[in-house]
């Protein structure tokens, strides 16, 4: 089978500017948890293989999550997770059901696999970008899909479905639905808030990669009952989790209040930020519950970006689906410190000067 050559990112790879592209986390680690990482490092054998059942990393997920260990997968990144989610529960012609838009790496996986998808699209009306529930529901019904993937909050739109909407999808589809929290911690609450309520069907992502700030380390995690598990674990490949990673991941744990309080700045930020946008002629600033904020204007693409780069501003211009037929450009922007969205903001003011 031939795997796509297109990039699924496209991402820039020019250092010292604003880099809001891949929405990561702008705050480096604590002097404390940079310490313990340097010491782990110099006394983890490298030559060895790491634990294939990532033990240590599972326990304190477990002491974080309240969830038993057994019911913990790791992987090396949420996208991983998700090959091993469309591998296990879709069979050759099964059916893969996604929003459109949401994050490019489920159709790229898709494509990879063979996957074939049916795809909800969010709307547009009166200024917000909303799901429409029936629709939902009547598309479930009519496509009878394998695996059910809803990234919540939504990328790229920051949209945070009802917990409630999710838990009625898990309750009519014959499948699995696969719930892709990479971004919860930033607002709208969590699927698996209640422990001993996850219904037998859900698998509920999460990844180091945003609020812990540790993308390079590319260490996603998942919740399922053991039943799913057994299936996840099947396939996964062995040793797929690095020694370092893993142990950072479980040294990274114990700063929660650190972790909470970079959340909070950032959130704090975005959410200012939307405020300014929404000041400003021309544009349009959804808000979100991630740590990143959809914009939409009716500048063309073209011209943002030509503005963006003369700023030093690195933006995302996504694939949005139904709603890419509207006029006019959207642009995902990551919040970064407070410096690097002036520049963003100084950037949509020559824009809303020039309209």
């Amino acid at each position: 089978m031939r795997v796509l050559s297109k990039m699924p990112y496209e991402l820039s790879s020019i250092s010292q500017e604003a880099r809001l592209d891949k929405n990561e986390n702008p705050y480096d680690p604590p002097p404390g948890m940079t310490e313990e990482l340097r010491m782990a490092l110099s006394s983890i054998k490298l030559n060895r293989y790491p634990d294939q059942e990532a033990t240590a990393l599972r326990r304190a997920l477990s002491d974080h999550s309240g969830f038993p260990a057994d019911w913990i997968t790791v992987g090396n990144g949420g996208d991983e997770l998700i090959s091993y989610l469309m591998t296990a529960f879709i069979p050759p012609g099964g059916c893969l059901m996604t929003l459109s838009p949401s994050f490019s790496g489920y159709k790229h996986q898709s494509r990879a696999l063979g996957v074939r998808t049916s795809e909800v699209p969010l709307e547009y009306r009166g200024g917000s970008i909303f799901l429409d529930r029936e629709k939902l529901i009547d598309r479930l019904a009519a496509s009878s899909p394998d695996l059910v993937i809803i990234d919540r909050p939504n990328n790229p739109t920051g949209l945070s479905l009802p917990l409630d909407l999710l838990k009625e999808i898990a309750s009519l589809t014959r499948g699995i639905l696969a719930v892709d929290e990479a971004y919860v911690e930033f607002g709208g609450g969590s699927f698996f808030d209640v422990p001993g309520e996850l219904p037998g069907n859900v698998f509920v992502l999460r990844t180091f990669s945003k609020a812990w700030g540790l993308a390079g380390l590319r260490v996603g995690w998942g919740v399922c009952r053991p039943a799913v598990r057994e299936k996840i674990e099947r396939i996964r490949a062995p040793f797929n989790v690095g020694v370092f990673p893993q142990e950072a991941a479980r040294i990274a744990l114990g700063y929660s209040e650190w972790m909470r309080a970079r959340v909070g700045r950032i959130s704090y930020t975005r959410d200012r930020f939307v405020e300014e946008v929404n000041r400003l002629p021309g544009w349009k600033a959804f808000p979100s519950s991630a740590n990143f904020v959809l914009l939409h204007s009716l500048n063309p693409k073209e011209l943002i970006l030509k503005t963006f780069r003369h700023r030093g501003v690195h933006a995302r211009f996504p694939a949005m689906g139904p709603l890419s037929e509207m006029s006019g450009a959207w642009v995902r922007v990551g919040i970064g410190l407070e410096e690097e969205m002036g520049r963003v903001l100084e950037a949509l003011k020559d824009l809303s000067a020039g309209a």
